[in-house]
C-alpha cells in the first residue's frame, strides 16, 4: 500500500512542481489529467478499504449493465492487453440492477485486470449476465440478476481461492496488485445486498460470480473513469534509460526528465531495461525504481548495468523500501526518495551530468 501511494503521491508532487513553470498548455494539461488520474487511484485504493469494510456510502441508482460494460470499452481496451479479448453474454431481457455506478465500475475494472493477470499467454474474458426471478439463496431472497466474469487463464489451487477475498492478501508481484481488488468485490456485493461467490480450476480458468437486486426503475445513462492519454514531445539531450514499471508515475517522469533538458527512453521491466542497454546506442543515465515486477528488482538491475556498462551513471529511486536503499547506498549508487518535484530531479540528474562530464 505504502509503495501503491507513493507511486501516487509522486504522480501529484511531481505535477505540481511542472505546472508551476512556464510551458506548453498542451502539456500542462498532460499533466493535469496525470494528477487528477492519481488522485482518482488514491481515492478508489481508500474506497476498496472502506467497501471491504462496508463503510464505503454507496449511492445505489438503477444499472444497466450492458449499456455500463459498452461505455467502459475504452477504459477496458487500455487496461487489457491486445491479446485479451472481451466477449458479452448478456439475456435480451436483461433487468436493471440497483448498485453504485461508479462501484461497479470499479468492480469490473478490478475483475477484467485479475482475468488479464492470470491469461499471461492471452485469452478470452466472458462477462455474462442473466435474470434470477424469485431467487432463495442463504439470506438473498427476491428478483436479482446474476453477473459473472470467467477467464480461460491459470486458475487457483484450493488454498489460494480460500483466502481470495482476504484484505491485502495477492499472489501478484510488488507494484502489480494491492490486494483489495477481490475484496472490493465482495465488500460492494454484500453492502448493495447481493452477494459473491468465485469458482476456480487450475489450468481452466476462474468465474467470479456476483447477485444484484433487480430494480424496476429506469437507469440515467452511464458515466465512465477518465483515463489519461500520453502524447511524446521530442527528446533533447542527455539520454536516460527510465525504467518505472507504473505508467502514470513514467509519464509524468518523463515529462520532468524532458523539461530538465534531457531525452528518455523508457523501459517498463528490468529484462526490458537490459535489453535496452544491450544495444549500441549511447545511454547516458539509467534511472529506476527498486520495487520492480520480476525476479530482478532495481538494485539487482543496476549491479548488472554497472558489470555490462562500467562506469555507467545511476540513480535509483523508492518511496518505500528503506533497507534497499541503505543497500543501494552501500554499493554506491545515487537516490533519490519518492515522492520528489522537479527542482530535486534537476539537481540530482545535474550533479550526476556533471560529474560524468554529460553535456
Amino acid at each position: 500500500m505504502a509503495h501503491d501511494f507513493n507511486n501516487l503521491l509522486m504522480v501529484i508532487l511531481g505535477g505540481l512542481s511542472m505546472i508551476e513553470r512556464p510551458g506548453d498548455p498542451a502539456r500542462r494539461t498532460r499533466i493535469l489529467e496525470g494528477m487528477r488520474q492519481a488522485a482518482e487511484r488514491g481515492a478508489s485504493l481508500s474506497r476498496q478499504l472502506l467497501a471491504f469494510a462496508r463503510r464505503q456510502p454507496l449511492k445505489a441508482e438503477p444499472v444497466d449493465l450492458r449499456a455500463q460494460l459498452d461505455a467502459m470499452r475504452e477504459l477496458l481496451d487500455r487496461a487489457l492487453r491486445g491479446d485479451v479479448h472481451v466477449t458479452t453474454d448478456f439475456s435480451d431481457d436483461l433487468w436493471a440492477v440497483l448498485v453504485d455506478p461508479a462501484e461497479l465500475e470499479l468492480v469490473l475494472l478490478n475483475l477484467c485486470v485479475n482475468a488479464r493477470d492470470a491469461m499471461p499467454a492471452g485469452g478470452t474474458i466472458t462477462v455474462a449476465a442473466s435474470n434470477a426471478p424469485d431467487l432463495a439463496q442463504d439470506a438473498l431472497q427476491g428478483d436479482f440478476v446474476i453477473l459473472s466474469v470467467r477467464d480461460d487463464g491459470v486458475g487457483m489451487p484450493p488454498d489460494v481461492l480460500a483466502r481470495v477475498f482476504e484484505p491485502f492478501f495477492t499472489t501478484k508481484e510488488i507494484g502489480k496488485g494491492s490486494g483489495l481488488g477481490l475484496p472490493q468485490v465482495y465488500g460492494f456485493a454484500e453492502q448493495s445486498g447481493g452477494a459473491v461467490r468465485v469458482e476456480s480450476t487450475v489450468g481452466q480458468g476462474t468465474t467470479v460470480t456476483l447477485l444484484l437486486p433487480r430494480t424496476e426503475r429506469l437507469p440515467a445513462p452511464p458515466q465512465t473513469l477518465i483515463d489519461l492519454k500520453e502524447s511524446e514531445p521530442p527528446a533533447q539531450t542527455g539520454l536516460v534509460l527510465l525504467v518505472e514499471d507504473d505508467d502514470e508515475v513514467a509519464s509524468l517522469v518523463t515529462e520532468m526528465l524532458r523539461e530538465i533538458g534531457s531525452g528518455v527512453m523508457r523501459a517498463a521491466s528490468a529484462d526490458a531495461a537490459l535489453g535496452a542497454l544491450a544495444d549500441a546506442r549511447t545511454i547516458d543515465l539509467l534511472f529506476s525504481d527498486i520495487m520492480m515486477p520480476g525476479e530482478m528488482n532495481g538494485l539487482d538491475l543496476a549491479r548488472e548495468a554497472q558489470r555490462r556498462r562500467p562506469g555507467l551513471p545511476i540513480l535509483l529511486t523508492s518511496g518505500y523500501a528503506d533497507a534497499a536503499m541503505r543497500e543501494a547506498a552501500r554499493d554506491g549508487f545515487r537516490m533519490l526518495r519518492k515522492p520528489y518535484d522537479i527542482q530535486a530531479l534537476k539537481q540530482t540528474v545535474g550533479d550526476i551530468f556533471e560529474a560524468s562530464a554529460v553535456t
